[in-house]
C-alpha cells in the first residue's frame, strides 16, 4: 500500500517559536532524568536502608514492585484523565512536586511502612510523566517534526537509566562532604537520609521550568472542551475505544508482546552470562552495560534516519512498517544465543538486538499519537502504559517458572528466555503486518475529525 502523507500546518509557527518547542523538549527530558535518578537512589541505598531500618530482602524487593510499579499502574489512569481536562504543563509540574516531596519523605522514614508509603507516592507522581509528555508533544511540534521530538524524548528515557545511575552514584559516594554542614541532632546525621533530601532539591526548579513552557494554539474544538466540558465527555473515551478497538488491539498487543520478549531476554541476561560463562558481576555489568548503551544509540539513530527517509513514501504507516521489520529481525536473532560460544559473541548479539528493539519501539509513541484524538491522548497513553506494564510484569515470572519446572538443565534459563522471546516477537510482527489497513483507516479518521473540528 502506497500512502500519501497528510500535511499539517507547522505547529511552531502557530503560536510561539521553534525555540520554545525545543526548550520544552529539553525540560521534559531533564524531568525524565530526574525521575530516573530518584529511582536509582532507592536501589543504591538498599543496603543502608536494610541495616538502619531493619528491613528484610523481601521488604526491599517489595518497595520496587508493590511500592513503585503497582501504585504507578494505579495512578496512571486518573492522571491520564486529568491530562485531557486541565493544563498539561500544570499537571506535570504538580507531579514533579509530588514525587520530589515523596523522595524527601523517604529521608524521614522510620520503618518499612513509612518508607513504602513514600515510595508509593513517588511511583504515583512519576506515573504521569510519559502519558502527559507524549500527549503534549503534538501541541508543540507539527507532524513533520513530531517524529524527531518523540525520538529525542524516547532517547532520554532509554539512556537516562545509565546516566541516572552514574549521577545517583556520585551523589551517594560524595554525600559525606555535606555532613559537616548539618547541625547535630537534625535528621540524626545518617548519610542516606541526607541523600534523599539532596536529590529532592532540584524538583521545584524543574517544576517551575515545566510551568513556563509555551504551548501552541489548540484547535477551537479542543479549546471549547477544555473551557467547558460537555456532559457526555466521560463517555467519549469509551465510545472511541469501542469504535476503534481493532486498530487499538493491533497496536497495543504487539507493543506489549515486544516488551515481554525483550524483558524475557534482557532481564535474565546477567544471570545467563554468569551461569553459562562464569562471569563476575563486574564483568557482566561492564560488557552488557556497554552493549545496551551502544545498541540503543545506534538503534535510535538508524530508526530516525529510516523514518525520515521512508515517511514521504509510507506516510502514517511508517511507524507500523519499521516496527514490524524490527520485531521480525529481533525474533530471528534470538535463537543465535544458543550458538554463542564466548561472552563476546553473546554481547554482540545483545547489542544488535537492543538496537533493533529500541529502534522499533521508539516509533510506537508517534503511532499512538496518530491513533488518538487530541482531547483523548492523555487517557489513551495512560491505557497503553497499563497494558505495557502488565506484559512486562508477566515476562520475568513466566521465564522463571519455565526454568524451574520445565527446562531444569544447566542451560535451562537460556532456553526458557528464548522459548518466550522468539514466538512473542514473531507474533508482534505478524499482527502489525495483518492490521496495516485497519490502523491506517483509524489514523486517517482521527485526522479527518481533527481537521473538521
Amino acid at each position: 500500500m502506497r500512502v500519501s502523507p497528510t500535511i499539517e500546518p507547522d505547529a511552531s509557527t502557530q503560536n510561539g517559536t521553534p525555540f520554545a518547542a525545543w526548550y520544552a523538549l529539553i525540560i521534559v527530558s531533564v524531568a525524565v532524568l530526574y525521575a530516573v535518578i530518584d529511582r536509582q537512589v532507592l536501589i543504591l541505598l538498599a543496603q543502608p536502608l536494610k541495616a538502619d531500618l531493619l528491613l528484610s530482602d523481601t521488604q526491599i524487593g517489595s518497595l520496587q514492585s508493590v511500592g513503585a510499579v503497582l501504585f504507578a499502574s494505579i495512578a496512571v489512569i486518573p492522571l491520564g484523565w486529568l491530562a485531557d481536562r486541565m493544563d498539561r504543563r500544570l499537571l506535570l509540574a504538580l507531579c514533579i512536586i509530588v514525587w520530589s516531596l515523596a523522595i524527601a519523605s523517604c529521608g524521614l522514614a522510620t520503618g518499612y511502612w513509612t518508607l513504602l508509603l513514600s515510595v508509593a507516592l513517588l511511583g504515583a507522581g512519576e506515573a504521569g510523566l510519559s502519558p502527559i509528555v507524549f500527549a503534549m508533544i503534538p501541541e508543540l511540534f507539527s507532524e513533520r517534526r513530531r517524529i524527531t521530538a518523540n525520538f529525542i524524548f524516547y532517547t532520554a528515557t532509554v539512556l537516562g537509566a545509565g546516566v541516572g545511575m552514574a549521577i545517583a552514584g556520585l551523589v551517594v559516594q560524595h554525600i559525606g562532604l555535606l555532613t559537616p554542614f548539618i547541625p547535630d541532632g537534625i535528621f540524626t546525621r545518617e548519610s542516606w537520609r541526607l541523600v534523599f533530601f539532596v536529590v529532592a532539591v532540584p524538583g521545584p526548579a524543574i517544576a517551575l521550568a515545566i510551568r513556563m513552557i509555551r504551548l501552541n494554539k489548540q484547535p477551537r474544538a479542543i479549546q471549547a472542551t477544555a473551557e467547558r466540558p460537555a456532559p457526555e465527555e466521560p463517555s467519549k473515551i469509551r465510545t472511541y475505544l469501542a469504535t476503534n478497538w481493532k486498530a487499538i488491539f493491533a497496536v497495543f498487543v504487539p507493543f506489549g508482546l515486544a516488551l515481554l520478549a525483550a524483558s524475557a531476554v534482557f532481564t535474565w541476561m546477567p544471570v545467563i552470562l554468569a551461569r553459562k560463562f562464569g562471569l563476575s558481576p563486574g564483568a557482566v555489568g561492564t560488557g552488557l552495560g556497554g552493549a545496551l548503551v551502544f545498541g540503543s544509540v545506534a538503534g535510535l539513530a538508524v530508526a530516525a534516519a529510516a523514518a525520515s527517509y521512508l515517511r514521504p513514501r509510507w506516510g502514517a504507516l511508517t511507524p507500523v512498517r519499521l516496527s514490524q521489520m524490527g520485531y521480525f529481525t529481533y525474533a530471528l536473532l534470538t535463537p543465535l544465543y544458543f550458538f554463542a560460544r564466548t561472552p563476546g559473541e553473546t554481547f554482540l548479539i545483545a547489542t544488535i538486538q537492543m538496537g533493533i528493539g529500541v529502534g522499533g519501539n521508539s516509533l510506537m509513541p508517534t503511532l499512538v499519537q496518530d491513533l488518538a484524538p487530541a482531547e483523548l491522548r492523555g487517557r489513551f497513553f495512560a491505557i497503553s502504559t497499563v497494558v505495557a506494564t502488565i506484559f512486562q510484569m508477566v515476562s520475568p515470572l513466566l521465564v522463571g517458572l519455565l526454568s524451574d519446572h520445565v527446562f531444569t538443565q544447566t542451560t535451562g534459563l537460556l532456553t526458557a528466555s528464548v522459548i518466550v522471546a522468539f514466538p512473542c516477537m514473531l507474533c508482534a510482527a505478524i499482527v502489525l503486518r495483518l492490521a496495516e489497513k485497519q490502523i491506517f483507516a483509524t489514523v486517517e479518521n482521527v485526522r479527518a475529525r481533527s481537521i473538521a473540528g
